[in-house]
């Protein structure tokens, strides 16, 4: 049998591990609530059941729960009243604090809580047992249900949940610890005390390793941009297109396949396809008016013809009437030829009517530039804004003209994608139907949303974030939890595509500085700074915030957005958790068709992009955690979008100054810190 002072040995060795994991508890709850205390009485669309401030005082609360277990294991009457009582005082305050802010299910949770801790003392001899049990297993869900920002919350709870474990496994098997060899003798008791010491360090320390450790690249993975890139090489593709919802009704009509080739311009005569719903199926509306040429969102040179024409009317005769927003009537006629279009913007409109006096419209938005605009590019893109300065592209071009490449013709195939999308075409991926759907038939907004969505949470044309850029250029995020060695180094390549892996690291040269080469990867560093955004977009498929925004202001400049509508703006120095002071957030500044006011959009490492009624949920961002990669959620109540904003914003065209807050969306209302 065992002695009496073995039983209290483990007693105490018990309280001491719960002692220790109470404290580790505490400190993650106490830490993680600096930063999330802002969400209080405010889930987020992405929160499992409360806020995450309500989740930092839960983990709170378990710890002091194991710490009220650790003074019963000890045994000492007078730390057991002491930890009820503040352990009472402090359940009770946060119970009430929940109730306030309404915060409901965090509140049922503090009651089950204390309903275990009750539970377990009507049992006095097996209650600290029972409530370190509790704590371990528990504190798991807890911290995967609290810290929603990282994928991976539960391994927050991997120190106190060993501890806690270990403490229950060694008070549940105390009675039969004298049986164990090198113990149950008197002579080598010493000996097999201090051996079973060191073999239990090991096991929590090997448990609490294997916890910790965050495996994965990182980078997103197997990407699927190549994949997806104009709409090919997907096996389950067929499978996947999901109807946008403003789809006309074709028989035969079939999404535009793009070869990988066409991204050097898309040729006329593959794009001169009839659009959605302009089929020759027996079912179609003879009626129907449909416009084959121009193309959507397509930009001519003043003086170039532009063919007008028209679907052919097959129930009778029809009469074909083209108008311009700009210059009014255009002519009568299926076919039709114009070269002295004014410059800018011209909404084109085709009314056809019947013998029947029955008529049908159809639109296409066209702009003309100024022959200069992008003149040095050859071949010259299809799409690209006609209020641009830029001439030329990356190497030759103005800094500005070289990082929001909008004369860029190899980018012409995500706007083909979104013009597509918006004329009725599904595209794997819910960037398309969302679009469609939040757009309310404006094809513009719905090129915008589309785009928004397919570089934010659908990661259709970049993906993940480029923390291999923030060590090589020595950026908080990558040294400040691994140390100052990782400065200058090729590191976190992996998950990403060949030519990342091919990256060298010179940290001296900065954003167009460190691009030298389009084919050999070596050439090019994987410094901070903003690149080319072909390069960032075609080649490399992934950045950092800046590469996100300017390729995001790329492309809807050319799918039609004016300069004063798509912006790249930033942050002010913020605050990270365990990475600290970091000098600034990229970000855009999109007005939408039909609003009066600028939404704030995050598409970084896939984030929530667009919130039509406020800021941006989050954005992704991957820092380095003891020398590993740690993929994590920003909220918006730490970024402070509103707060700490730019006074100035750019775009392809230049520097202007940031709009008033009043005319940001989220920017005037009381949410939270913003």
């Amino acid at each position: 049998m065992p002695a009496h002072d073995d039983l209290a040995a483990a007693g105490r060795i018990s309280a001491l591990a719960g002692l220790l994991a109470g404290i580790a508890a505490i400190a993650v709850g106490s830490i993680f609530l600096i930063f999330a205390l802002p969400s209080i009485g405010r889930p987020g669309e992405f929160d499992y059941l409360f806020s995450q401030a309500a989740g930092g005082f839960l983990i709170i609360l378990l710890g002091l729960l194991g710490l009220f277990a650790s003074a019963l294991a000890w045994p000492s009457l007078r730390g057991e009243r002491g930890a009820f009582l503040l352990g009472s005082l402090f359940y009770a305050a946060v119970f009430l604090l929940f109730a306030a802010y309404q915060e409901w299910k965090a509140a049922a949770l503090v009651l089950m809580m204390a309903a275990v801790a009750w539970l377990a003392l009507r049992r006095r001899q097996d209650a600290a047992r029972l409530i370190f049990l509790f704590a371990g297993l528990f504190g798991f869900a807890l911290t995967q249900a609290a810290i929603t920002l990282l994928p991976y919350g539960w391994k927050t709870w991997s120190v106190s949940g060993v501890l806690f474990l270990f403490a229950f496994l060694l008070l549940s098997l105390s009675p039969h610890l004298f049986r164990l060899p090198l113990i149950s003798g008197s002579r080598s008791r010493r000996r097999g005390i201090l051996l079973y010491s060191l073999l239990a360090l090991a096991l929590i320390a090997l448990s609490m390793a294997t916890l910790v450790h965050l495996p994965g690249p990182a980078g997103p993975g197997s990407s699927e941009i190549e994949l997806s890139k104009y709409g090919v090489g997907i096996s389950s593709a067929e499978k996947d297109l999901q109807d946008c919802g403003c789809q006309a009704k074709s028989g035969n009509y079939s999404p535009s396949v793009l070869p990988n080739n066409e991204s050097m311009g898309i040729i006329q005569e593959d794009r001169d396809r009839q659009r959605p719903g302009d089929g020759d199926g027996p079912e179609q509306n003879c009626n129907g008016a449909g416009i084959l040429t121009p193309e959507d969102v397509r930009t001519f040179q003043r003086g170039e013809t532009v063919q007008f024409s028209a679907r052919a009317c097959r129930g009778g005769p029809c009469r074909f009437l083209w108008h311009s927003s700009q210059e009014g009537y255009l002519g009568t006629g299926q076919h039709l030829e114009r070269n002295n279009l004014s410059p800018g913007w011209h909404n084109i409109t085709l009314k056809m009517s019947d013998s029947g006096g029955r008529s049908e419209d159809a639109y296409v938005n066209i702009a003309i530039a100024e022959p200069w605009v992008c003149d040095k590019v050859d071949p010259r893109p299809r799409y690209y804004p006609p209020d641009t300065p830029c001439q030329d592209i990356w190497p030759n071009a103005t800094e500005k003209c070289q990082q929001v490449e909008v004369c860029h013709p190899q980018l012409d195939w995500i706007v083909a994608e979104a013009v597509d999308c918006c004329d009725g075409s599904p595209l794997p991926g819910r960037a398309c139907s969302d679009a469609c759907n939040r757009s309310g038939g404006d094809r513009k907004k719905c090129r915008g949303i589309y785009l928004i969505n397919s570089f934010g949470p659908d990661a259709r044309y970049m993906k993940g974030y480029a923390l291999f850029k923030a060590c090589c250029s020595g950026y908080p995020e990558c040294t400040r939890m691994c140390g100052s060695w990782v400065s200058g180094n090729r590191l976190f390549l992996d998950g990403y595509n060949e030519n990342v892996s091919n990256l060298s690291c010179r940290p001296e040269e900065r954003g167009i500085a460190a691009w030298h080469s389009d084919s050999n990867m070596s050439q090019n560093s994987a410094s901070m700074g903003l690149l080319p955004a072909h390069a960032s977009i075609n080649i490399l498929e992934t950045g950092v915030c800046s590469d996100y925004s300017a390729a995001l202001t790329t492309m809807l400049r050319k799918a039609g957005y004016n300069q004063s509508e798509a912006f790249m703006t930033a942050s002010y120095a913020f605050d990270l958790p365990l990475v600290g002071d970091h000098p600034g957030h990229a970000f855009n500044l999109v007005l939408l068709p039909g609003d009066d006011r600028y939404h704030i959009v995050d598409a970084t490492g896939n984030g929530d992009g667009i919130n039509l009624e406020g800021v941006p949920g989050y954005f992704r961002f991957t820092g380095c955690f003891l020398g590993m990669p740690s993929h994590t959620r920003i909220m918006d109540w730490w970024m402070g979008y509103c707060k700490m904003i730019s006074k100035h914003c750019s775009n392809d065209a230049g520097y202007f100054k940031t709009p008033d807050k009043d005319k940001i969306w989220g920017c005037t209302e009381k949410i939270g810190f913003n």
